[in-house]
């Protein structure tokens, strides 16, 4: 099976051991959808975007990938390129990926799955209009 983007349901939500961003209201408008992949136990989430839109600055979005219950956290910066004639790519810039040290000795596949799970999340959990996607760290 492969990463697919979905709705959370809100029993998992519940299930959740990181913090995310929330409102004053209590809302939490990043914990809408994730990219999984059950078969590999395997979940991306965005627990915070800080920047862009009304800031004048590139957003930064903050997420944590779940594997076998080891919690990895990073962030990234993208750019779109292209073109609508010729497709658009998707280029991340990772930073501050913090791996924990159970699954350290793992890190390239870690970096895999963080590759892999954001490729197929493409923007705005839609690969569709994407010729390909990019991530350096």
């Amino acid at each position: 099976m492969a990463f697919i983007n979905e709705r959370i349901p809100e029993e998992e939500k519940e299930k959740f051991n990181f913090s995310v961003s929330t409102r004053p209201d209590g809302s939490k408008p990043t914990l809408w959808k994730w990219t999984i992949d059950r078969e590999r136990k395997v979940f991306l989430v965005i627990t915070n975007i800080v920047g862009g839109g009304y800031s004048g600055t590139d957003p930064t979005e903050y997420f944590v990938l779940c594997w076998n219950n080891q919690l990895v956290k990073f962030s990234g910066n993208y750019k779109i390129s292209g073109s609508k004639g010729n497709g658009y790519t998707l280029t991340w810039r990772l930073s501050e990926v913090e791996i924990p040290p159970a699954i350290e000795e793992k890190r390239s596949e870690v970096t895999a799955l963080i590759r892999e799970a954001l490729d197929a999340k493409g923007r705005f959990f839609n690969r569709a209009n994407l010729v390909s996607v990019v991530v350096e760290s």
